[in-house]
């Protein structure tokens, strides 16, 4: 009996031992892909689809993981076969798809025709633009194609310069710029010896698994063992992943501010490295350690970054939401380990992909998880000197107004701030007052403020310029620089949180048709047609990039709908564009 149970025992282990060869010979090896590269150890997305199958569908709906595709019949979303041509300084483009293949023709006035291949489109949302294959490097071409208005569009409409005569102003070399935001562990190779030769690589095409969690190989590895996988579903074993929601907050608040927080080398000759070897960031390093935030004094050679901050150094363009909120008190007098950063209100596999915000994370819920002191109407009445139910309660629209520009539209700071008109009178910075109150002026806000917060505001002198006794949506819209003018055309329009009156609203929309910024008339004329379609005024919406002579026409189809307005707001008009300053502000998007 004894010599049975032995052999059996033996037979049993012998069998397990085979078993175990078995599936240890069987599990795939990850480790060491790319070995040596920047992108080593770094898995592709469909990797990590076997397992995370729920993960991998909340993130393929987002617009991170569009970011940057081939150009396909399934991923180009431009009008290639109807409305397919447009003309833009007197260069007639056309846009054409033969089979599955994708091209921008131009005809330049002097007979000169060019034609790209599109290899490669960015952006999914409201602009897709189109990268060629251009010998050794890839070019951002200058025309792309408006998702929302479905058209096509100069990269100039979306981008404060003023009319001009380069059709290739904001041409750019895609290897060096936007392939670093926009895919996985950019690698552009430069040759240091050839101009304008790169032999680009990155781990993923868009912003995909790697960008957030790092390199995946070994967590592959590990979880392709049944026995490892339980242990990890029973215990808090190391999972060889970066999970940047188990991070520390700051550190955390670093996976996203890599790209959403624009940013210089550090040390500057560290640019050698990362043009030729590669990002060398991964998600849970220090970003520090890589990588400087540009600030308002940042500087490279005769090239500021100045333009793209408000004069507080608020900034006032998206990809510096990680500056925003490290200027915030909310971060900065938090916990340490536990304080606010990104995935405190953004969640990148739940809620509205625009945004990626929970339902929930759109009311003053994330607020009020802190500031519990205002969760009942009366308090909360008595904190804002609004009702309790009107948006001037709402937490966002005074503390994060949409005061920041990106990709043709207006967006919520992240430097969380207590509303302060004075800023606007002494350094031109939006408050959120005025951006409500558009028909009210900044001296108006200052008395409401010294009204109603006594104690924060009560020494608050109004402003002596005559200026700033006008209505602040008029004088930032003819008085202010041109990002600043394109933010009051999106105010007057109804695009923010307070709806105008179309009567009151719509003749300075007119007249600021007659800017020579494109992207303020963009804004100007989605209002009217916005207003127009409200009275069932049968008016064509104008044409932004219209040559001038149709521009002017269509101006004057627009005030015949109000002549009465005409010369009154024209006067107007007149006299704060003496105040203008201009500030041409490269968007970098």
């Amino acid at each position: 009996m004894q010599t049975v149970i032995i052999k059996s025992a033996v037979l049993t282990a012998v069998a397990a031992a085979s078993v175990a060869a078995i599936v240890f010979a069987s599990q795939p090896t990850y480790r060491g892909i790319r070995a040596g590269k920047a992108d080593a150890d770094y898995l592709d997305s469909q990797k990590c689809l076997a397992c995370h199958s729920d993960h991998f569908a909340s993130w393929r709906r987002t617009h991170h993981s569009r970011m940057t595709q081939e150009a396909k019949p399934e991923t180009v979303q431009g009008d290639f076969t109807h409305d397919n041509s447009f003309e833009y300084l007197g260069v007639k483009a056309k846009m054409e798809r033969r089979d599955d293949k994708f091209t921008m023709t131009l005809n330049f006035p002097d007979g000169r025709r060019q034609v790209y291949q599109i290899d490669r489109t960015v952006g999914s949302r409201r602009i897709e633009q189109y990268v060629s294959r251009q010998g050794d490097q890839y070019i951002r071409l200058p025309l792309a194609y408006d998702l929302v208005n479905r058209r096509w569009m100069s990269l100039n409409g979306s981008f404060f310069y003023p009319d001009g005569d380069n059709f290739f102003q904001h041409q750019a070399v895609w290897d060096q710029n936007c392939v670093f935001c926009h895919n996985v562990k950019a690698q552009p190779q430069m040759d240091t010896t050839v101009r304008g030769k790169y032999s680009t690589e990155v781990a993923e095409l868009g912003i995909a698994c790697g960008a957030c969690h790092g390199a995946a190989a070994a967590h592959a590895e590990a979880a392709s063992s049944p026995l490892t996988r339980e242990v990890w579903r029973l215990t808090d074993a190391d999972k060889h992943i970066i999970n940047p929601r188990k991070l520390a907050a700051e550190r955390s608040m670093m996976v996203c501010g890599h790209c959403h927080g624009q940013r210089v080398p550090q040390p500057m000759e560290r640019i050698q490295e990362i043009l030729t070897k590669g990002d060398p960031f991964n998600a849970g390093d220090d970003l520090a350690k890589y990588y400087r935030p540009v600030a308002r004094d940042t500087k490279i050679g005769e090239f500021s970054f100045a333009g793209r901050f408000w004069q507080n150094g608020s900034p006032r363009l998206t990809a510096y939401e990680y500056q925003g909120i490290l200027r915030s008190a909310c971060f900065q007098k938090g916990d340490h380990q536990n304080r606010i950063n990104c995935l405190s209100c953004h969640s990148m596999h739940e809620g509205d992909i625009k945004g990626q915000i929970k339902p929930e994370n759109r009311t003053d819920k994330p607020c009020l998880s802190c500031h519990q002191q205002f969760a009942q109407p009366t308090q909360l009445a008595a904190h804002t000197g609004h009702t309790a139910e009107s948006i001037g309660s709402r937490c966002y629209d005074c503390h994060m107004p949409r005061v920041v520009y990106g990709v043709m539209t207006f967006h919520r700071t992240h430097d969380i701030t207590i509303p302060d008109a004075t800023l606007t009178a002494t350094q031109l910075v939006p408050n959120a007052c005025n951006q409500c109150h558009l028909d009210k002026s900044v001296n108006w806000a200052i008395a409401a403020s010294k009204r109603i917060w006594p104690q924060r505001f009560g020494s608050a002198q109004p402003s002596r310029d005559e200026i700033f006794n006008q209505p602040e949506g008029v004088r930032a819209l003819f008085a202010g620089d041109a990002l600043t003018r394109a933010l009051a055309a999106e105010a007057l329009s109804g695009g923010g949180t307070m709806k105008p009156g179309a009567n009151w609203a719509a003749p300075f929309l007119i007249e600021a048709l007659s800017d020579n910024y494109p992207i303020v008339r963009y804004f100007a004329a989605n209002g009217l047609t916005a207003f127009g379609q409200q009275n069932n005024q049968k008016l064509s919406k104008p044409d932004y990039l219209a040559a001038e002579s149709v521009r002017v026409s269509a101006v004057e189809q627009w005030w015949a709908r109000y002549p009465q307005m005409r010369q009154q707001v024209f006067s107007l008009a007149t006299g704060l564009r003496a105040r203008r300053i201009n500030v041409d502000v490269e968007v970098g998007e």
